[in-house]
């Protein structure tokens, strides 16, 4: 079976931030920090509380809420920001690139404008299916992006992936948070 398409920079976000979601450091790093910042924010106003000082435990008191409540928004936000620069920066040369993958029983071969990789099926760990693309996960840590509203024959690659044994993990709730 042979897949074209052509890859932009959605679809390189799409997958750095599907990425980041599956990323325990990340999410360890997003909880750990909103404790931290609401936790101060608390103890300040305890301590302005404490001394009698309205104005600072007002002050605080609406700090600690609003990190309490934002602070996770906000962080989606910085990081898809960070992320989108990040694609920019690093894969601007690959937009608009048309990208051909053609599918055998022993290989997959990935044509694009620097040039050919054949992949053996072996080395496909697993692919990761959300509701706009299938992302196939290499164990050399490389990733094949295939964004599924660019492609015509969306059942008939998955069914390809089933004849030839490879994992699907389907994440359609996947969502960056």
């Amino acid at each position: 079976m042979r897949v074209e398409y052509e890859i932009n920079e959605s679809d390189f976000l799409a997958y750095q931030l599907f990425a980041a979601s599956k990323s325990e450091r990340i999410n360890k790093k997003k909880n750990n920090t909103w404790f931290l910042l609401t936790g101060i924010a608390i103890l300040f106003t305890i301590n302005f509380y404490n001394k009698h000082n309205t104005v600072m435990t007002a002050y605080c008191g609406v700090v600690a809420i609003l990190c309490g409540l934002f602070y996770p928004t906000y962080f989606i936000w910085r990081y898809k920001r960070h992320y989108k620069s990040y694609v920019n920066e690093v894969y601007a040369k690959r937009f608009g690139q048309k990208e051909i993958l053609e599918f055998t029983d022993d290989y997959i071969l990935s044509i694009n404008k620097i040039g050919e990789e054949k992949i053996n099926i072996s080395e496909v760990e697993q692919i990761d299916e959300t509701d706009k693309y299938f992302f196939v996960k290499i164990s050399n840590g490389m990733h094949l992006l295939i964004p599924k509203d660019k492609i015509d024959n969306c059942d008939e690659l998955k069914q390809v992936f089933q004849r030839l044994g490879l994992i699907i993990k389907e994440d359609f709730n996947q969502k960056w948070k």
